[in-house]
């Protein structure tokens, strides 16, 4: 008897202590800290703002080829010993002479066949795809992390019931254990309640092994490491059916063709797809260029000797004179058509307009898919409405089935099996109220997830 009260405590206390010590030990998460943190650490969305700045840095490389190019030079050479010359007569010079120079030149871009602007334009696409494919990768996150942590929280509440059930079957052992020594009832009821008693803590056992398992497989997608350091807060189960936002099948697939980001990505790159092949075409036309610059060559004689005689002049314009002076400017235009460039263009062309045609096979596939996929979430939040009416009618019945029979029970009208089946109806019953509640809230975030709704 006194052992039959150790484990009815250690039972009824085994959550309260464990939820205590955990608010005293541990950090408590909520559905939106673990979605926070997913969303910080997750390899996917940290890579996909890599893209996104990638692509903005592209879409910046390629507005760049439209402003002229400017670049500046210059130049100091030293030259010093014999060079013979021979044009007018023998003559050998003997000098060494300092020379400068510099330039400043620039040239625009007047026309490329459309190159610059169809890569410009390629790249803005790119850009908002890299963003929608962004955006669609954290709303994937999203839903999973829910998925798990709603599991969790379903594990808990079960494991819950199986404690509660426990805790039933624990007292009414002890009473059968007290009736049977007073003859009132038979070994046969004791030894049955046993049995019952053991398989519901194995049932105990189990649940709560697949809870931590659970919730280890929860922390995993969030990279925690140690799940002792955290626990999870519960949840508001929002199991009501809201019909007028989830009951039209119709226009959740006109909602998810308009706002899903894949398949916003997926309009884009067809359109990318088009910029690409006008921009290969851009090799069948000619290119043409505005270039000028500003050129400047001057030199300072050290020494200067013909045929072993100082040939010195008597004076040189100083440095500052001579990179004044001798300026000179330079300004053209440039053309460059390629006539034969053995077949390169052509090859760019075909291989785009291939690339543009799986874009639009992808596009009807990716629509395909979100119809698919939103018409599947609809009959599941359907399936998942007509449970809630189902197990609502069950848990009632089974609780006033089993207060009926408890209480004959206890009166010694009815017998044990009876007793014993009641009991695991009306778990079995609350079991699929809750499995039942938060499917139904899971299945209108997965709803949410397929028309793309933020």
């Amino acid at each position: 008897m006194k052992n039959k009260i150790v484990n009815l405590v250690i039972v009824a206390a085994f959550f309260i202590v464990g939820q205590l010590s955990a608010q005293q030990t541990t950090k408590i998460l909520n559905l939106e800290d673990c979605i926070k943190m997913a969303l910080d650490k997750s390899t996917t969305v940290l890579k996909g703002n890599n893209s996104v700045a990638l692509s903005g840095a592209q879409v910046l490389a390629a507005y760049g080829q439209f402003l002229p190019k400017l670049a500046a030079g210059g130049g100091l050479n030293y030259n010093a010993g014999n060079n013979f010359y021979a044009s007018a007569g023998p003559e050998l010079a003997n000098m060494s002479r300092s020379q400068y120079n510099y330039q400043l030149t620039s040239s625009l871009n007047l026309f490329a066949g459309y190159y610059n602007y169809a890569t410009w334009k390629s790249s803005k696409l790119n850009e908002q795809m890299s963003k929608l494919t962004l955006e669609r990768a954290k709303q994937q996150i999203e839903l999973d992390v829910t998925q798990s942590y709603l599991q969790v929280i379903l594990d808990q509440k079960l494991v819950e019931l199986d404690s509660a059930n426990l805790v039933t079957s624990l007292k009414r052992e002890d009473q059968l254990a007290v009736l049977t020594d007073v003859g009132r009832k038979s070994k046969t009821d004791l030894y049955q309640q046993q049995a019952q008693t053991s398989n519901d803590k194995l049932t105990l056992i189990n649940a709560t092994n697949r809870m931590l398992n659970d919730k280890i497989i929860l922390f995993q997608k969030l990279r925690i490491d140690s799940a002792d350091a955290y626990s999870l807060s519960d949840i508001s189960i929002d199991d009501n059916a809201d019909a007028g936002k989830y009951g039209n099948r119709d226009a959740l697939v006109g909602q998810a063709l308009q706002d899903r980001a894949d398949y916003r990505s997926a309009q884009l790159n067809t359109e990318y797809s088009d910029y690409l092949i006008k921009k290969n075409r851009s090799g069948y036309l000619p290119a043409v260029n505005l270039t000028g610059g500003i050129y400047n060559n001057g030199a300072y004689f050290n020494s200067l000797s013909l045929n072993g005689n100082n040939e010195m002049p008597l004076s040189q314009d100083a440095l500052p004179t001579q990179l004044y002076k001798y300026t000179y400017g330079l300004i053209g235009v440039n053309a460059i058509w390629n006539i034969f460039d053995r077949y390169y263009t052509r090859s760019n062309v075909a291989v785009a307009r291939i690339n543009a045609d799986n874009a639009r096979i992808d596009l009807q596939d990716t629509k395909i898919g979100i119809v698919a996929n939103v018409k599947q979430a609809y009959n599941d939040y359907i399936n998942a409405v007509q449970q809630m009416e189902t197990v609502g009618k069950g848990l009632f019945a089974a609780e006033k089935a089993f207060e009926s029979v408890n209480g004959r029970y206890k009166e010694g009208v009815t017998d044990f099996i009876t007793e014993s089946n009641a009991q695991i109806v009306l778990l079995q019953a609350q079991q699929n109220k809750i499995q039942a509640s938060i499917n139904m809230m899971l299945q209108k975030k997965v709803i949410d997830y397929y028309v793309g709704a933020k």
